[in-house]
């Protein structure tokens, strides 16, 4: 299998629809080497390359709103700003002190320095600090400071970050996901005016500048979800956005196959990247180069040499 790198913008709500891609992703041992993720793409995505399952993501994802988390009905604004108190619990829990360093797929989240006006690319340290640098929304979630630096939301700058890849892994293929779309066509009615206002009007900027910039994917999947309101974080609107997800990346699963040079594996047959052997209940009924090696990998150079050694044994 190629190497390919999986790129997950923002979008609040929508953005679930993250956690409904890698779970077909993984029905299809489709693992990824990188993840780069902006706001709540960079929450799904270190998660994920946390070690967090997918289980236990839609798990988190449909209590949210049951817990106060990010809800806008019932959390107390100070100064138009959400408690964001209960986010850092959550995310402790389910993270502890993981670092960038300890990941098995490498994760980089894009931040907006907001005291420097420029883009940030957090690759090292806590997990934590990097997906709270990300997904911090102006007006919705206060700045996050790291040091002297005060970060913002990344999808301010990049909402859809497929050109860092090329910063890290400049030769693997590429896969992005807008869970936005064209938000022109669906702008939501405001309820809390002072914060549904600026939040709507940031994401209609961000979308605006992110399909404007060059394209680097290979296969980007755009699912436009105009029932998904950003703010809701009902069990029931976050369980929409996840099957949204799902739903949009099988239409194009073929596709991603024949672009990482994937084959179907023939019943009965078991390829195991650490023991480098196939084995079968059948063994009489192998064919010899008919089957797909399922990967995973915990590095670049890890991928190399096994790509290399899995062309041996189909030869």
């Amino acid at each position: 299998m190629k190497e390919f790198a999986l790129v997950l913008g923002g979008g609040s709500t929508k953005g679930f629809a993250h956690i409904g891609i890698l779970k077909v992703l993984e029905k299809y041992n489709l693992k990824p080497s990188l993840i780069v993720g902006t706001s709540m793409g960079a929450l799904v995505g270190g998660l994920y390359c946390a070690g967090v399952s997918v289980k236990d993501m839609e798990d988190m994802a449909h209590k949210f709103n049951n817990i106060g988390t990010f809800s806008l009905y019932s959390t107390l604004f100070k100064g138009n700003l959400l408690n964001i108190t209960k986010v850092h619990k959550i995310l402790d829990k389910l993270l502890k002190d993981k670092t960038h360093e300890s990941c098995d797929i490498k994760f980089v989240s894009v931040a907006t320095v907001l005291n420097k006006g420029v883009e940030e690319h957090l690759d090292s340290g806590y997990i934590k600090d990097s997906i709270m640098a990300s997904i911090s929304i102006p007006a919705v979630f206060p700045r996050f400071k790291i040091g002297d630096k005060h970060y913002v939301d990344g999808g301010l700058l990049n909402n859809l970050p497929e050109d860092v890849v090329k910063e890290y892994l400049p030769n693997a293929k590429i896969i992005s996901v807008d869970p936005i779309g064209d938000y022109s066509k669906q702008v939501e009615k405001l309820k809390l005016k002072t914060a549904e206002t600026i939040l709507n009007a940031s994401t209609l900027m961000t979308q605006t500048i992110a399909q404007k910039k060059p394209k680097y994917a290979d296969i980007r999947i755009v699912i436009s979800q105009p029932t998904v309101s950003q703010m809701d974080f009902s069990a029931k609107t976050t369980k929409k956005a996840i099957a949204n997800g799902e739903n949009a990346i099988k239409k194009v699963i073929d596709d991603i196959k024949t672009l990482l040079g994937v084959k179907d594996e023939p019943k009965g047959l078991n390829y195991s990247l650490t023991s480098q052997k196939a084995t079968t209940k059948e063994p009489n009924k192998i064919k010899k180069n008919n089957y797909n090696s399922k990967l995973t990998t915990k590095s670049k150079s890890t991928l190399t040499k096994n790509s290399k050694s899995t062309k041996s044994k189909k030869g």
